[in-house]
């Protein structure tokens, strides 16, 4: 008789990014193992093929996935402040519009190249193929195939859980399982419960100029405040269509309303969330 507990494991497959920063880090490699082993996941790194196989049930592999995301993120971020590789990455845009990066040997060549201002080169990509980077257009041909190339600089100060994206302004659709989605939603009911039906996504909102300008200004609260209640940071939640949700998360809030809609000042966009 089967047993109504039983677990079906699968295998995920991971892209190793960033292999060499890995095998030089092995305090993250371990504590990396140590996550997989907790949630009875069996992790093998295969660095020649530069992949992670990663064996378990599938919720398991699922939060497997996302740390070794993060934790490429966090070697990559601390890498760069550290100023043991370069700031700067290249990326392509992949079939289904998202953008993908070059791996780091190939995007310090394309770098090396840009600098010294040719309009185009040509490279071997991951896959073996030899392919023209045409910086003029910012485009990878190969035959008849044309990819969008995007050139971007990682700031220091970008915070480690942030995605990496080329984009100026991004978008992340939060997991409803997610340790970020859950303290997000804590969060929100601690003062909204009650007042709404459902709550369907949480995305995080990735604008780092917004992101500076509260940095700023935070640092100046600090300093007239002092450190309780860090720097008296409350979290303000604001209802609004989406026309506006869209002005407000690529622009900030606009201080020229305050006053209009209550005594409230909403002044910027922190490491913000938009909530449906």
């Amino acid at each position: 008789m089967a047993s109504s507990n039983r677990v079906d494991y699968i295998e995920k497959v991971c892209t190793l990014q960033y292999d060499e920063l890995l095998k030089e880090n092995e305090s993250a490699l371990n504590e990396y193992a140590d996550f997989c082993s907790t949630r009875q996941i069996l992790s093998i790194f295969n660095f020649d093929n530069k992949r992670l196989h990663l064996f378990g049930s599938s919720m398991s592999t699922k939060q497997a996935e996302k740390r070794f995301f993060d934790l490429q993120n966090e070697i990559l971020i601390n890498n760069i402040k550290q100023r043991k590789i370069d700031d700067v990455l290249w990326w392509y845009e992949t079939w289904d519009s998202t953008w993908q990066q070059y791996n780091l040997n190939i995007s310090s060549d394309i770098e090396h190249h840009y600098k010294t201002n040719v309009s185009s080169i040509l490279i071997l990509n991951e896959l073996g193929e030899r392919v023209k980077i045409d910086f003029q257009k910012l485009e990878e041909l190969y035959g008849t195939r044309i990819k969008r190339i995007r050139r971007s600089k990682v700031d220091p100060l970008q915070p480690i859980h942030w995605k990496l994206t080329p984009m100026n302004i991004e978008r992340i659709l939060l997991e409803h399982d997610s340790n970020e989605y859950n303290w997000v939603q804590e969060n929100f009911d601690k003062k909204m419960k009650g007042h709404y039906t459902t709550l369907t996504s949480i995305e995080r909102i990735q604008n780092m100029r917004l992101f500076k300008q509260f940095l700023i200004l935070h640092e100046e609260y600090l300093h007239k405040y002092g450190q309780v209640n860090d720097g008296t940071m409350h979290y303000l939640y604001h209802g609004c269509p989406e026309s506006a949700a869209k002005k407000i998360i690529e622009r900030g809030f606009n201080r020229s309303y305050c006053g209009i809609n209550g005594k409230f000042l909403l002044a910027h966009l922190i490491d913000g969330y938009s909530i449906t």
